[in-house]
């Protein structure tokens, strides 16, 4: 099948195109160049260059794959429906939660969807079904933590450190990490936090490879994890994160806490790092039995 994806968030465009070529498609990306993500195999420089391009190159391919939502743009994708061109939408946060981009979703055979809190959202979409595919992560030369040495550093009087990587602060909660990390400081905890923003991709992932705890959501507002969760995980990186255990496996190793409760959690971590090895363990097996990417093209493939 010709497969083309639209629009990269968290790169999932990116890591599901290339998956789906492992399984034998022709899978493209066409999207905006962005330093936190994977690069596109179709460059587009602006909103409107986009646009254009996808009524341009719409016809090489069998099945358009949009990610984000369909909005007004869907005007000019009508006569590609009609003509029988085949469209999925995938969501992946606020443009269905705030009934942004969903005024087309009538065009799309199905409707995918990040995380599962957005399950909750069919309303805006005319109460059709929605399907959850877990975000795949790019496993391509990702190194796994020796918790030996860290441990060993750690019981020689190293910091532990902390990684937190929002791309808004608002939705991440990171005045929650912060305050948490400061008090926990302040109380005696011997740790630094690593704020990673506005940086390259392979820069934010060396420095949350070097991370001993990753902090992920950390808002009141939310209670699921990100992608960034999943890229500690992979690394065996344990994941402190706000999430309701009730919408994952129950498996899943994420340190569940709220807000307010970062403080203690961290001191406790510093007491008695020991059990973060087994953690980035569980952590790592998890990641890739739900996020491999060929994985996840095997669940998108039963849609296809």
């Amino acid at each position: 099948m010709k497969i083309l994806h639209v629009n990269n968030q968290a790169s999932v465009g990116y890591n599901l195109s290339r998956a789906q070529r492992e399984l034998g498609h022709r899978s493209d990306l066409l999207a905006r160049s962005d330093p936190g993500q994977r690069p596109p195999d179709i460059l587009a420089t602006s909103v409107l260059s986009l646009y254009l391009k996808l009524l341009r190159i719409a016809p090489r391919y069998d099945l358009i794959h949009v990610h984000g939502g369909i909005g007004f743009s869907g005007l000019g994708l009508l006569l590609y429906r009609a003509l029988g061109k085949r469209f999925i939408s995938h969501f992946h946060g606020s443009e269905l939660r705030e009934d942004k981009q969903t005024s087309f979703s009538f065009l799309c055979e199905r409707l995918f969807v990040s995380t599962p809190d957005l399950l909750d959202q069919g309303g805006n979409v005319g109460g059709r079904e929605l399907i959850h595919i877990p975000n795949p992560v790019s496993m391509e030369g990702v190194q796994v933590v020796d918790w030996d040495a860290r441990l060993r550093d750690l019981k020689g009087g190293a910091p532990l450190r902390l990684a937190h990587m929002p791309t808004r602060r608002s939705v991440k909660g990171t005045s929650n990490v912060i305050k948490g990390v400061e008090d926990a400081r302040a109380r005696g905890a011997n740790i630094e936090l690593d704020l990673i923003e506005s940086v390259h991709l392979d820069e934010a992932m060396r420095r949350l490879q070097n991370s001993h705890v990753c902090i992920d959501w950390l808002s009141g507002d939310y209670d699921i994890h990100g992608v960034v969760s999943i890229e500690a995980m992979i690394r065996g990186i344990p994941t402190i994160c706000r999430i309701d255990e009730r919408r994952y496996p129950e498996e899943i190793p994420i340190i569940a806490i709220q807000p307010e409760e970062l403080s203690d959690k961290l001191l406790d971590i510093c007491g008695d790092p020991g059990e973060l090895s087994n953690v980035g363990r569980l952590s790592r097996e998890y990641a890739l039995r739900y996020h491999e990417p060929v994985n996840v093209a095997r669940m998108v493939e039963k849609y296809l």
